[in-house]
Parts: C-alpha cells; structure tokens; sequence
C-alpha cells in the first residue's frame, strides 16, 4: 500500500492536484476518493470523477473497471492508513487550534502571520474541523510545509481525544473556553475537561490557553507545557495610524505589534502573538492581524445597496456563543456611526441553560445605547412577554416578511447568532 501513497504524493506534486470525495468539485488532475456516508456511496460517483478530470480514484467496490480505478478492501481503513503516512513523512512542525470562540479566524491569521515572516506554511480548509475534515486536510497538506496549522472542533464528549490521537500536535492553542455547546456536555467542567484535551499530544512541545475564570485550575501533566493567560487581564493600550497599534504588556516591557483591525480583533492579534512566540524567536513582519483571516460570515462588514443608498453590514451571521455575541454587541455600540440595527439570533446547544443565557443577553442589552433590537429564534420568542421594547419573530421568514420598515431607518446594521437562524439569509434580502 505505501506504493500506492508514493505515487499519491508524486502525482500532487506533479501536477499541484487535490484530493476530493465530492465527484462535483473535480478537476483535471484530481483525485477522487469513494467515501461511504449514511446516505450516499461514494463508489457510484467514481466514474464521474474520471469523465471529469480526476487522474485516478480510489474505491472498495471490485465491480467497477477502469484503467485509473485504484481498488481497496475499505476507503476508510485506506483513508486511516494513509493519513498515518503523511504525519509521519512530514518533517515540519503541525499547530493544532481550537477555542469556543474564533478558531477559524485565528487558524486563518497565524496562517497569515507564519507566512508572512517567511515560513512556508500549510493550513486545513476554511472551518473543516470534525474528524472527516481532519482527514480531507491533512490529505491535501503541503508535504514540504515548515508548518501545517489546523483547526479543531468538538460539540460532544471524546471529540477531541480522537482529533488528538490522529493528529498529535507539536503545538497547540484554545482560543478560550465559554458555553458553546454546552447542553452536549452537563455542564461547563465536563466541557473544560474535553476541551483542554488538545494539550495530550504526545509530541506537545509548548501550548498556550486563554481562561477567563482564574479560579480553573489546569491538570498537573499539562501545567508546565501550557501557558496560561486570561486576555481581560492583560494591560493594553491601541490607537490607529494606518493600521491599529497595540502596546501590549508583556514580561514587564510593552511590546509593540500592529493589526488591520480593531475591536475583538484586536484579541485575535494578541493571542495569535503571544502563542507564536513561544516556538518563534524573532519576527520580521510585525503585524498579527491580518484583515484576510476573515472568511465570510465571520466579521467582514458588507456594503449593500438598498434603493438609492449604501447600507453597511457588519456581519457575524455565521455563528455566535453567549460570550462572543455580548462582545461583539458592546463593540458595535461603541461605533461612532449613526442609524445602527441590531439583527440577533439565538444560540443554540446551551441545553437546560438556555434560558439563563438568553435572559442574561437581554439583561445585557439594556445597558447598550442600542434601540433598535431585532431578536429572531424560538429561544428569544419564548422570552417576549418580559422585553417588549424589543421585536421578537421566531424565524428569518417571519422576520424578512416585514423589514422593510427597518431598512428605511438602518444604516448600520449589525447581524450575529446561531447559523441555524439562518440570518445570512437576512442579510441577502437587503437589496
């Protein structure tokens, strides 16, 4: 079989391919893997991928013939072993990153960051972070990369053992650790006690964690691998010339380092910062935030045009914990801008703790000089009858019926919560 992985390796390198289970992604050169799920057998899709460019596919059903057919008793034990391959050909260092809050724009910017100090650098696709999108990405890393980053995520107990045990990280980096997802876990130590689990690799050289709650006390068999640091804590000062500069406190000294931009962001670049020098001596390029780590949905602010004006969106819509939501709403109401509307949505998978935590955001939102709130989700409809300042709908379809009323007022319109609201769907009717 490692003959079989050479000539894989050799035919990405040749000819710069991919390897791909979805037959409609192909190009010429790929190559296609047959992967079984619950409700579609890859198998039937390999022929496909042939007509359509890939340079061969890889399956475990013996009836289908072609010259560029690759057979094997299982994809997935073929997928397992080949991975195995692959982290122990790579030569570089892997960087393993999760976090309740902002893994895949912090996975994106030290990405950024490593590449723009000179180190050739690999990093797992867009927020592909369960055991499945492990396997796509590390199929697909770059073999001569100094570094291979990736993301993981867990919303159930054990998740990140198995993440772990495939991936054994030199270093590894948790954002933070709030109640996302929550109702998964009982409470929130089993939660800590699953997530800190991304510090057991047996390779882990240096780790760094962002705590909140300084009372949490770390495990013995990780304390003197893993920093710790709690961000709210830390003295920092910023202003902006052309980019935001940030005096950081750090050792007793401030250390100076720059950003694209600012407000949560600005965390994003501190973290970034003090993870990376722990296993980076000197930079050369001072900047740890890059404006390019924003994929879509995640903080990027849209203009649209509605009628004979430009409303500008500053859209989240891709997800949303308790914490982050009340960050990013204190941020937006600190904007020195006019005409501001709030469009939240609710968050999921907070189990019993559901309606704590939506009664605290509302609590929260009192304090705000917000005034125009838009609340959509069954989690803040259950709650109307105590806030009637606000405007409950409990989906985006009930909501999208009647915004134009709030379009004729918005400028600047705010849009964050859970992806299953659907609010980017919201945010495609401003027009």
């Amino acid at each position: 079989m490692q003959n079989i992985f050479k000539k894989i390796i050799q035919t990405k390198e040749k000819y710069n391919s991919s390897i791909v289970f979805d037959s409609r992604l192909i190009k010429k050169n790929d190559i296609f893997i047959g992967l079984k799920s619950n409700n579609r057998d890859g198998n039937l899709f390999a022929l496909d991928a042939i007509k359509k460019g890939a340079i061969f596919a890889i399956v475990d059903n013996n009836k289908l013939e072609h010259e560029n057919i690759i057979y094997t008793k299982s994809v997935q034990s073929f997928i397992k072993k080949f991975i195995k391959f692959l982290l122990g050909a790579y030569k570089g260092k892997i960087v393993a990153i999760s976090g309740s809050v902002g893994k895949t724009t912090t996975k994106e910017n030290i990405y950024h960051i490593l590449n723009n100090n000179q180190f050739k650098t690999y990093r797992s696709f867009k927020n592909f972070n369960n055991i499945l999108g492990l396997q796509f990405s590390i199929m697909n890393m770059d073999i001569d990369s100094k570094f291979a980053v990736f993301e993981l995520g867990i919303n159930a107990p054990k998740e990140m053992n198995n993440l772990i045990k495939i991936l054994q990280p030199h270093y590894s980096l948790l954002t933070s650790v709030e109640d996302s997802h929550i109702g998964n876990f009982k409470n929130f130590s089993k939660l800590f006690a699953n997530k800190i689990k991304i510090f057991n690799s047996k390779r882990l050289i240096k780790g760094l964690i962002n705590i909140r709650n300084d009372n949490i006390q770390l495990p013995k068999k990780i304390i003197n691998k893993v920093k710790r640091i709690n961000l709210e804590n830390l003295k920092i000062k910023t202003h902006k010339n052309d980019v935001f500069i940030i005096a950081l406190k750090d050792n007793n000294s401030y250390q100076k380092i720059y950003s694209d931009k600012d407000g949560i962001f600005l965390e994003t670049a501190i973290i970034s910062f003090l993870f990376l020098k722990l296993f980076i001596r000197k930079f050369s390029n001072k900047k740890f935030f890059y404006k390019e780590a924003i994929l879509n949905s995640r903080g990027n602010v849209v203009n649209k045009r509605y009628k004979d004006r430009i409303i500008k969106v500053y859209d989240h819509s891709y997800n949303a914990s308790p914490y982050s939501l009340k960050k990013q709403l204190i941020h937006f109401d600190k904007l020195k801008v006019t005409k501001k509307l709030c469009i939240l949505g609710s968050i999921k998978e907070l189990g019993n703790q559901t309606e704590k935590y939506h009664r605290a955001l509302l609590e929260d939102i009192k304090d705000l000089k917000l005034k125009r709130i838009i609340l959509i989700g069954e989690e803040f409809f259950n709650l109307r009858s105590s806030y009637k300042t606000y405007k409950f709908y409990k989906s985006y379809k009930n909501y999208i019926n009647v915004m134009k009323k709030d379009l004729e007022y918005g400028k600047n319109i705010f849009v964050m919560g859970s992806r299953l609201n659907n609010l980017d769907k919201v945010i495609q009717h401003i027009c």
